[in-house]
């Protein structure tokens, strides 16, 4: 019987997956806000707002994936 936790994932890395998703899509709707009205603070507000949270989105979905990699994320020393 294979085992679950490896075909499942796991609740960790589901969990971080999903927080980087909704940063990204926070930020992506405080861009769409930015969008409707042509002024100085709606380009303060991409700046200061939107990029920061697209990129922490970025940065923690790559390292869910690089966290929880084939070992679970332990690498065995060199011999």
């Amino acid at each position: 019987m294979p085992n679950e936790a490896s075909s499942a994932g796991s609740p960790v890395v589901e969990r971080r997956l999903r927080l980087a998703g909704l940063l990204i899509c926070l930020g992506l709707l405080v861009l769409l806000l930015s969008l409707i009205k042509v002024h100085a603070l709606s380009f303060m507000a991409f700046g200061l707002i939107t990029c920061p949270l697209v990129l922490a989105g970025i940065i923690l979905f790559l390292y869910a994936i690089v966290s929880h990699g084939p070992g679970g994320g332990n690498i065995p020393p060199k011999s």
